[in-house]
């Protein structure tokens, strides 16, 4: 278990980055200080460890470091031992993994700038479909959901950003049909019930509401409620 926790932290250290990256020359530099371009040593890139004995500032120059990467680093080591302690109804860790490794960071990103870069949803699509072999793709319901989405754009664009379509197109093509129906609906009402909430404690309800962070939740619940929903929707109440 220690070396999927450790893996965690390393690739959400790796992703945040990636998705901030303007190039790819992150790649193969040393990581350094955004601040005063400070090299760091090895001791002070251990995940969790290095922010929390730094105290969050450059050893060098005292400039606070980006606490967004420390947020993902405990959110993926957490979320990377979920499959250990808890029994997934959906069984494709793979896609889990690869779900969460990669929507973290950009739904912190999403937080803080309102953006989805196009590099992380070709990096999500291209890597979801090999890992799943195409084995999700139907070209007939995809091509049905892709159309709906974009209708539902132009008839809503003033309530959702593009990279928030592509996202969910790129989610219809790696998943099953029932699985993504799943996540949208768990979207909306994750989001409204966060809407809600934030009515209770403020008059104004902010103008602009990142998407992703809900996106990623309701992928979340999918794979742990998988079949429970299976069940309910196609071979229980319903």
């Amino acid at each position: 278990m220690i070396w999927i926790l450790l893996l965690g932290g390393i690739l959400a250290s790796f992703t945040y980055v990636m998705v901030s990256a303007n190039n790819i020359d992150f790649l193969y530099r040393r990581s350094y200080c955004d601040s005063c371009h400070y090299t760091l040593k090895w001791v002070e890139l251990i995940p969790l460890f290095s922010f929390i004995f730094l105290r969050g500032k450059c050893s060098q120059c005292g400039a606070s470091i980006d606490r967004g990467a420390f947020i993902c680093e405990v959110l993926l080591i957490f979320l990377y031992s979920l499959p250990i302690l808890y029994d997934f109804s959906l069984k494709d860790f793979t896609l889990y993994y690869l779900v969460i490794t990669l929507l973290i960071p950009i739904s912190i990103n999403d937080v803080k700038t309102y953006k989805i870069p196009n590099h992380m949803n070709l990096i999500f699509l291209f890597t979801g479909l090999y890992l799943t072999e195409l084995s999700y793709v139907d070209l007939m319901e995809d091509t049905i959901i892709i159309l709906i989405l974009h209708l539902f754009y132009i008839l809503f664009s003033d309530y959702i950003g593009y990279g928030d379509i592509k996202l969910f197109t790129v989610i219809t093509l790696i998943t099953p049909v029932n699985f993504f129906i799943y996540t949208i609906l768990l979207t909306y009402i994750i989001g409204g019930v966060f809407i809600f909430v934030i009515h209770l404690y403020r008059s104004n309800i902010p103008s602009k509401i990142p998407l992703v962070p809900f996106i990623t939740n309701a992928l979340i619940l999918s794979f742990l409620l998988y079949e429970e929903m299976n069940q309910i929707y196609f071979g229980g109440f319903v």
